[in-house]
């Protein structure tokens, strides 16, 4: 491309015009739009993945409270009160559905066979899920908001041509981490039995999955 003198302000509105026309969005949008984009996909791939290895958590789930009839029947087999809440909220938010009709019982024995089921599973998919979430590779989303952060305000500048404009609701984006996925996506609050013994809870225990500042 042959060199164009600017010589006055004019002449570089000019031609700052004409360059922003190539581009139905402006280059500070287009540069939001990719990191909110890698930021979805790489959400999107943890989600189906944790979604693939919660199918038996689900089942046995649906199981217990087939079984039970009433989340309220749960609280004297476990060993703390709350985990029924917890129970009846993780089975709205993965609404399990079983594929054959499970009558209620009537047998503790059963229930609790259940219950010990359910505690199983639920420890397998945490153990996995944590060690999947330690080998998510975050360079690729972190670089494009890295490069948001030297270049959006610049980029918006030049657009709107006003700094004051440009700044307004603007804020630095910061690195996404490995404990900000475990956050949004965290592992199972595990249902115990009385008299089962206790495993140290793995990281995020007990939150409730939330969408980012932006399963």
């Amino acid at each position: 491309m042959d060199d164009v003198p600017i010589s006055t302000r004019g002449e570089a509105g000019q031609l700052l015009d004409r360059l922003l026309g190539r581009y139905d969005v402006p280059a500070y949008i287009r540069r939001a739009q990719r990191v909110q984009g890698a930021f979805d996909q790489l959400v999107q791939r943890c989600q189906h993945q944790r979604d693939e290895w919660l199918t038996m958590v689900r089942t046995r789930l649906a199981q217990v409270y087939a079984l039970a009839g009433d989340w309220e029947r749960l609280r004297l087999l476990l060993a703390e009160p709350e985990q029924v809440r917890a129970l009846e909220q993780l089975h709205a938010a993965l609404a399990p559905r079983l594929r054959l009709p499970v009558e209620r019982t009537a047998s503790t024995r059963v229930l609790r066979r259940a219950l010990s089921e359910l505690q199983a599973s639920m420890e397998r998919f945490n153990r996995k899920w944590q060690a999947y979430l330690a080998t998510v590779d975050l360079a690729d989303v972190n670089a494009l908001r890295e490069g948001y952060n030297r270049y959006y305000l610049l980029e918006k500048e030049c657009a709107v041509r006003s700094t004051r404009i440009a700044r307004q609701g603007y804020q630095p984006l910061a690195p996404i981490t490995l404990g900000d996925l475990a956050t949004l996506m965290p592992a199972l609050p595990v249902a115990r039995l009385k008299g089962s013994s206790a495993r140290p809870p793995g990281p995020g225990r007990g939150q409730r999955a939330s969408g980012p500042g932006s399963d």
